[in-house]
C-alpha cells in the first residue's frame, strides 16, 4: 500500500506537471497548499483523537462508548470542515487579487474547497481501519484511488479545453477521494456496524476537545513548516516559479518517501530498553546513510537530465532547486525516525518548541533570500527558497537531535557517515568523468544508474562499509518495501 501510494502519487504529479506546464502547475499547487494549510488543524487533531479514544474504547470492549465517541468526532469533523470550506471560498478573492496578485488563482481556490471536504472525510474514515486492524482494505482503496485519479486526469486533459485543465484536475482529485471514501464507509459498515449505531453513552467531550486542539496546533505548525516555501514563492513570484519549485520538491519527496524505512525497522520502539534502543537507532541510521547518501550524489551527477526527462525542457529552471533540495533525502527520513521515537516514548511536546522556531526561521529566511536573490533573477529567487528550506530543515533536525540526547539520552553515531561519503564521492567522480565524454540519453542514463550502483557497493564492500550481513538486511528492506 505504502509503495503503490508513493509511486502512484509521483506518477500523478508528473502527469499534472507535463500537461499543466509550469504556470498551471504552480497555480494548482498553490491552491492545494492553501487548502491543506487550512485543513490540517482539524484533520490532524480529530483523526488522532479518533485513533486514541475510539481505539481505547474498542480495546476495552465498550462498543457503545466507541460509537458515541465516533459520532461526536464525526460531527466535529463535518462542522469544522464545512466551516473551513466556506472560509476558503470567502477568502478566495482577496487571496487571489491582493495577497498573491494572481487573478487566475480565484476559481481553482474556490473549487479546491471540494477537495478539502473530500480529503477531510477520507482521512477520517481511513483511520478506522487502523483501529480495527483491517489495513488490507486500505491497500485496495489506495490502489483504486491512485488508478482512478491517474486515469481521470488523463481523460480530462484529452477531452476538455486547456483553460479548464486546473479546475478539471482539482475536480478529479475531489471526485476520486469521494469515491474512495464511499468504499471505506461501505466496508466499515460491514466490518464494524456498531460504530454506526445510535448510542446514549456519555462522552467526555471536554477531554476529547482539549486533546484535539493540542494535536491540531502541533499539526498546524508542521504543515505550515512544510508549505511555507510554496506560499512565499506564490506571494513574491509568478505562478510558473511555484511550478518549477513544486516539480523539484515533488521529485525529492518521492525519493525520500521510498527511503522512510523506520516503519520497517522500528516497530518495537515502545518495547525496547535504553541500550537496545540506542543500538537499534544507530543501526537504522547506518542503513539510511548507505541508501540516501549515494542517492544525493547521483542527483548531483544526473539531476539536470532527470528533470528534463521527467518534466520536459520547460522545467529546466527546477534543476538547481532540485540539487539543493536533494539534501532533504537524508534529513527528512532521519527527522521522521526521531519524531516516531518521541511518540513511542509519549513525549511529543518536546517537538513543539523546535517546530515553532523552525517555522519562524523558515519564514524569515525565505523573505530575506527571495528579496536578495530576486535582484539577480526570479530563477535565482527559487534557488534562495531552496536554500532557506534546507537551512530551516537542518535547524529542525539538529534541534530534535539535541532533545533526543537531552531527554532520551540517545545520540547519533556520525562515524557511519564516513564510508558512504567516500564511496559516493568515488561513484560521482567516475560518472561525472563519463558524462564529459558522452551525450546522455534514456538508455545511457539507465545504464549509468546501474553502473553507479555497482561502483558504489563495490567500493563500500572494499572499504568494509558493508558486509554480507548488511547486504542480506538491505535485500530484506527492499523486499519489505515492495510488500507494503
Amino acid at each position: 500500500m505504502v509503495l503503490f501510494g508513493r509511486l502512484g502519487g509521483l506518477i500523478f504529479v508528473i502527469i499534472l506537471a507535463r500537461f499543466l506546464l509550469p504556470e498551471g502547475f504552480g497555480i494548482y499547487n498553490l491552491a492545494v497548499s492553501i487548502a491543506l494549510i487550512l485543513l490540517v488543524m482539524v484533520d490532524t487533531g480529530i483523526n488522532q483523537s479518533l485513533l486514541k479514544y475510539v481505539a481505547d474504547s474498542i480495546g476495552n470492549k465498550n462498543k457503545k462508548l466507541a460509537a458515541a465517541e465516533s459520532t461526536y468526532l464525526l460531527k466535529l469533523k463535518i462542522f469544522f470542515t464545512l466551516f473551513l470550506a466556506m472560509i476558503l471560498i470567502l477568502l478566495a478573492y482577496p487571496l487571489s487579487f491582493f495577497v498573491f496578485s494572481k487573478p487566475n488563482l480565484l476559481f481553482p481556490l474556490m473549487f479546491v474547497s471540494l477537495y478539502l471536504i473530500s480529503y477531510s472525510l477520507g482521512s477520517f474514515y481511513n483511520s478506522y481501519f487502523y483501529i480495527i486492524k483491517k489495513v488490507e482494505y486500505l491497500t485496495i482503496k489506495q490502489f483504486f484511488f491512485e488508478l482512478t485519479r491517474i486515469l481521470g486526469v488523463i481523460l480530462i486533459f484529452i477531452f476538455i479545453a486547456k483553460r479548464y485543465y486546473i479546475i478539471g484536475a482539482i475536480g478529479v482529485l475531489a471526485a476520486t477521494m469521494f469515491l474512495a471514501t464511499i468504499f471505506l464507509i461501505y466496508n466499515l459498515k460491514k466490518l464494524a456496524p456498531f460504530l454506526f449505531e445510535k448510542s446514549d453513552e456519555q462522552v467526555d467531550k471536554k477531554r476529547i476537545f482539549k486533546f484535539f486542539i493540542y494535536l491540531g496546533i502541533l499539526g498546524s505548525f508542521l504543515v505550515i513548516f512544510g508549505y511555507i516555501d510554496i506560499i512565499m514563492i506564490g506571494i513574491f513570484l509568478d505562478a510558473s516559479y511555484v511550478g518549477f519549485y513544486s516539480a523539484a520538491f515533488a521529485l525529492v519527496a518521492g525519493i525520500w518517501s521510498f527511503l522512510n524505512i523506520y516503519y520497517i525497522l522500528l516497530p518495537v520502539f515502545t518495547k525496547m530498553n535504553q541500550q537496545d534502543l540506542q543500538e537499534s537507532l544507530n543501526y537504522v541510521f547506518k542503513y539510511l546513510y548507505i541508501i540516501a547518501i549515494p542517492a544525493i550524489f547521483g542527483i548531483f551527477v544526473l539531476g539536470g537530465y532527470i528533470v528534463k526527462l521527467i518534466y520536459g525542457i520547460e522545467y529546466l529552471p527546477a534543476v538547481f532547486p532540485f540539487y539543493i533540495l536533494s539534501l532533504l533525502i537524508l534529513m527528512t527520513p532521519l527527522a521522521s525516525i526521531i519524531e516516531s521515537l518521541f511518540s513511542a516514548r509519549e513525549k511529543p511536546k518536546y517537538l513543539i518548541k523546535i517546530i515553532i522556531l523552525s517555522t519562524i526561521l523558515g519564514i524569515i529566511l525565505n523573505y530575506i533570500f527571495i528579496t536578495i536573490f530576486i535582484k539577480t533573477s526570479s530563477h535565482m529567487a527559487i534557488v534562495g527558497v531552496a536554500i532557506a528550506t534546507v537551512i530551516s530543515q537542518t535547524f529542525y533536525l539538529l534541534g530534535i537531535l539535541l532533545y533526543t540526547k537531552k531527554e532520551l539520552n540517545i545520540s547519533l553515531d556520525l562515524t557511519h557517515l564516513t564510508k558512504p561519503l567516500i564511496a559516493s564521492a568515488i561513484m560521482a567522480l567516475i560518472l561525472f568523468s563519463i558524462n564529459l565524454m558522452i551525450d546522455l540519453n534514456l538508455i545511457i542514463g539507465i545504464l549509468e544508474i546501474l553502473l553507479g550502483a555497482i561502483i558504489y557497493f563495490s567500493v563500500m564492500f572494499l572499504i568494509k562499509g558493508i558486509g554480507k550481513k548488511d547486504i542480506h538486511l538491505l535485500k530484506k528492506i527492499f523486499k519489505d518495501l515492495k510488500s507494503r
